[in-house]
């Protein structure tokens, strides 16, 4: 998918192994684990998706521009 996996380490904890990859999208890189999981040597599949310090200052500058009212809130 033109992805690249950067390292696999083994932990102590809820899960055994953690490892970074880099893929062209969310799609592909979903489709890899996907695919891992499907191969039945993985009990149990976690991912979190990782945002660039530009896209994460991006998402605050839309943050900025979103009025938010918590429920409840008859301000």
């Amino acid at each position: 998918v033109g992805g690249k996996l950067h390292g696999f380490w083994y932990a102590f904890g809820t899960h055994d192994g953690y490892n970074l990859w880099e893929a062209p999208d969310n799609v592909s890189m979903a489709a890899t684990a996907l695919a891992i999981g499907a191969g039945g040597a993985l009990s149990s599949v976690q991912t979190t998706v990782l945002l660039s310090v530009e896209d994460t200052i991006s998402a605050l500058q839309k943050a900025s521009t979103i009025r938010y009212r918590p429920p409840g809130d008859k301000t």
